[in-house]
């Protein structure tokens, strides 16, 4: 998809700019200067023929190809059928939506491919990433789930984080806190991620389901569909470069294998282009705590470092 964005006033920025002041620089130009796009809810948008498709071109902010369709009526002069009008404007509306949404497409890819291109600065990750807490996460009532919950535990960590450790659910301590990993298991993943060479907050930390499942059983299906989403937004939006399954629930959901623990740790998995290690979930390991299991989970954690290029401390 092609797509311009430029500053009200200032004329538009083609995006064939970008590719002379380099990828990188110039698309978080682009990002800085599309920001006023995202921020609005309707634009004037009309079409223009642009080679293989048309262009939506909002006035003032942008254009973005979208697609071969017929190219939309000129604006009519004032006195126009008030159906007419309403008519314009639900086109306009849905132009400006696919011209937004093929800016943050730009950053944090989207559907099922491989996330590629340049990531987010530092400060839009961390306010989409706040933003998703304080007004989806926080008010979320898409399955039973909330009905039981104390607080819902969003995730915490580094927004650039090479290394996404993914639980299962949040446990009573966490339920209590609202913050990931804070238990007694919290405590052995804090001693994983310091055998590694890192601190907590060096990594990015958070669960396939954002509140408490009942006892702390596994999340449910339909738990688990109500609630992914906004994991895999925060892992397009933080773009790690290798995700961490603690347990079987987060090895299944992101490599989506139906094999046990013991056929998939240890091995190089992949999601959208991200490298992924399954590794046993830090209370099984308190809970089978042999030195066979705990040899198997430094092995995982050393195949990770290795990737990254960590030289770690065993504790």
């Amino acid at each position: 998809m092609a797509l311009e964005v430029g500053a009200v006033g200032f004329g538009f920025y083609d995006l064939r700019a970008v590719e002379k002041e380099g990828p990188i620089k110039g698309r978080i130009r682009l990002w800085l200067q599309g920001e006023r796009a995202m921020g609005l809810s309707a634009l004037a948008v009309r079409m223009v023929e642009a080679g293989a498709g048309f262009v939506a071109e909002a006035a003032g902010v942008g254009r973005g190809v979208v697609g071969k369709t017929r190219e939309r009526a000129k604006p009519r002069e004032l006195g126009s059928s008030g159906e007419d009008s309403r008519e314009m404007a639900a086109g306009e509306c849905k132009g400006a939506g696919e011209a937004k949404q093929a800016v943050v497409a730009m950053f944090v890819g989207g559907g099922d491919g491989p996330i590629s291109g340049p990531g987010l600065p530092r400060e839009e990750k961390i306010r989409l990433l706040s933003a998703m807490d304080e007004k989806e996460v926080k008010g979320c009532r898409k399955c039973g789930l909330s009905e039981s919950r104390t607080h819902t535990v969003f995730g915490e960590g580094d927004r650039e984080a090479e290394i996404f450790f993914i639980g299962e659910g949040p446990g009573e301590s966490e339920d209590l806190s609202g913050r990931p990993f804070v238990g007694r298991a919290g405590q052995k993943l804090d001693e994983m991620i310091a055998a590694m060479g890192l601190r907590r907050d060096e990594v990015f930390i958070a669960n396939i389901v954002k509140c408490r499942p009942p006892g702390n059983r596994a999340p449910a299906p339909e738990e688990t569909g109500a609630c992914t989403g906004y994991l895999v937004r925060q892992l397009e939006i933080v773009r790690p470069k290798v995700i961490v399954t603690l347990g079987l629930p987060a090895a299944r959901y992101i490599t989506k294998l139906e094999l046990s623990m013991g056929r998939m740790r240890g091995e190089w998995h992949t999601w959208r282009g991200i490298k992924v290690m399954p590794t046993y979930h830090p209370s099984y390991i308190l809970r089978n705590y042999s030195m066979e299991i705990r040899k198997a989970v430094w092995s995982d954690l050393q195949k990770v470092m290795a990737e990254l290029g960590l030289k770690g401390k065993r504790v």
